[in-house]
C-alpha cells in the first residue's frame, strides 16, 4: 500500500510541475515559461490559529533557447502580467521590455521577469488566491517571432485590465 501512495505522490508532483510549465517552439527558438515566488510574506495572524494570510511577489522565469544552426541577433523579450484578484472581479495589470542577448546555435538565456503581488487566504477548508495569468513574446529586429500565453482568453482579460505600475523593490 505504502508503494503505490509513493508512487502516486509522485506522479502527482511530476504532473503539477508539467502543468506550471509552458513550453513553445517556433522559428528556430525553445521559449520556456513558468512562474516563480521573489518573495514569500505570509502570515498568521493572531486571532485565527487555523488560517494563513497568502503575500507574495511572484514573477516569470523564462528560459529561450536558440534551436537554430544560426546565431540570433539581439532582441527584446515583451511580457505582461495579470493579476485576477479572488475576492472581486477586478484585473490588475503590468508590462515591460527586456533586452536578450545574442544567442549562438544551442545557447540558452534565462531571464525573470516582473513581479507580481499575489494575496489571499488558506485554512483548513481551502485556498483562495489571486490568480496569475502572463504573455510574454520575443521580438528581434521589430518582428514577432515567438509568443506565449497562459490561457486563450489572454487578450480579452488584458482589455478589462487596470494598468498598475509595480511597487519599488
Amino acid at each position: 500500500m505504502r508503494i503505490s501512495l509513493r508512487r502516486f505522490s509522485l506522479a502527482a508532483a511530476v504532473l503539477a510541475l508539467c502543468l506550471t510549465v509552458r513550453a513553445e517552439e517556433k522559428n528556430g527558438l525553445l521559449l520556456n515559461v513558468s512562474k516563480t515566488t521573489l518573495d514569500r510574506a505570509d502570515q498568521r495572524p493572531n486571532n485565527y490559529l487555523y488560517s494563513t494570510k497568502i503575500d507574495r511577489t511572484e514573477a516569470l522565469k523564462v528560459v529561450i533557447k536558440n534551436t537554430s544552426f544560426k546565431p540570433m541577433p539581439e532582441g527584446e523579450v515583451h511580457w505582461e502580467i495579470l493579476v485576477r484578484k479572488s475576492l472581486s472581479s477586478t484585473i490588475e495589470s503590468t508590462s515591460g521590455k527586456e533586452k536578450l542577448q545574442a544567442l549562438k546555435p544551442s545557447e540558452e538565456a534565462t531571464i525573470t521577469l516582473g513581479g507580481a503581488q499575489v494575496e489571499g487566504w488558506r485554512d483548513s477548508g481551502g485556498q483562495t488566491k489571486d490568480k496569475i495569468e502572463w504573455q510574454v513574446s520575443v521580438v528581434v529586429d521589430s518582428k514577432e517571432l515567438i509568443k506565449s500565453n497562459s490561457t486563450q482568453s489572454f487578450d480579452t482579460l488584458a482589455k478589462r485590465a487596470t494598468k498598475i505600475t509595480p511597487k519599488a523593490k
